[in-house]
């Protein structure tokens, strides 16, 4: 119902202007006029709220934004009106010439990065990938005290062969919450928030290379596996940062193609005669 009333309310401004006026106007400033299908565009069919109050803040937006464009033509200065159309035209020029910048290297651009390019800059940078955090790759189960299963499902969890992996899925459904892919890098602290809350003590002599241990509550048993750690200040697992050094040699490969195109556009300039330097 809202909505009828909204167009309603528009009619009743469209009728109100002057005859010789475009029949779909509900506001005019000099002129400039706003027409029906603009507050339509901004207000649409599915807008739930008062759409007469959103109507009227539309129209006066848009009248005092003409409104007072109107009084900076009058009272700004002519070089303060010449120095900001300069600046509209270095914006314009900007964009255009980095969107088409950008259009030409993606469509040039070789994203493909081969793990051997990858580990060669890793081996040649090793001092930048220090991790800021402790890492970890581990596995964890979080089962009930009461179930029948616990026994095998901590020594499978230990010992974690083909087998053991078998049986450890085929019982799934028996866990509240698991995580069995341990060939994963994580930050230490997101593993560890997913277990029991524990001391700083007991979480630095938890996190150690190949540590088994149990946390208990009242009702069920988190059985964990850390296989392997790098502390805080250590070179970075190669697996870790990988997906950074990927992104770090395809910008590389971009920066060179930006500096290849500014060179070219350059010599091409020269070659068409539709660029000359005056001695």
């Amino acid at each position: 119902m809202k909505f009828v009333y909204f167009y309603l309310f528009l009619l009743i401004y469209a009728c109100n202007l002057p005859a010789n006026e475009e029949s779909d106007a509900v506001a005019r400033v000099g002129e400039n006029y706003l027409y029906v299908s603009e507050i339509q565009d901004q207000i649409g069919p599915r807008y739930n709220g008062d759409s007469l109050l959103i109507t009227n803040r539309l129209i006066d937006d848009w009248a005092e934004q003409l409104l007072y464009l109107n009084k900076a033509e009058i009272n700004l200065s002519s070089s303060e009106k010449k120095r900001l159309d300069e600046l509209v035209r270095t914006y314009r020029n900007d964009l255009y010439v980095k969107t088409y910048k950008d259009k030409a290297i993606q469509s040039q651009l070789d994203s493909v990065v081969s793990l051997d390019q990858i580990q060669n800059y890793f081996e040649q940078n090793k001092a930048n990938f220090k991790t800021n955090k402790d890492l970890l790759r581990g596995r964890y189960v979080r089962v009930r005290n009461e179930n029948y299963n616990l026994r095998s499902i901590r020594s499978s969890l230990q010992r974690f062969n083909d087998r053991d992996k078998v049986f450890l899925d085929s019982i799934a459904l028996q866990f509240t919450t698991y995580s069995m892919n341990d060939s994963i890098w994580v930050q230490a602290s997101q593993f560890f928030n997913r277990l029991p809350s524990i001391s700083e003590k007991r979480y630095k002599n938890l996190l150690k290379n190949n540590t088994f241990f149990e946390l208990q509550d009242s009702l069920e048993v988190y059985l964990v596996v850390i296989k392997e750690v790098v502390l805080r200040n250590d070179l970075a697992p190669l697996e870790y940062v990988a997906p950074t050094l990927k992104q770090i040699l395809i910008n590389k490969r971009k920066l060179e193609l930006m500096r290849q195109f500014d060179r070219e556009i350059i010599q091409e300039g020269f070659r068409q005669k539709t660029y000359e330097v005056y001695e």
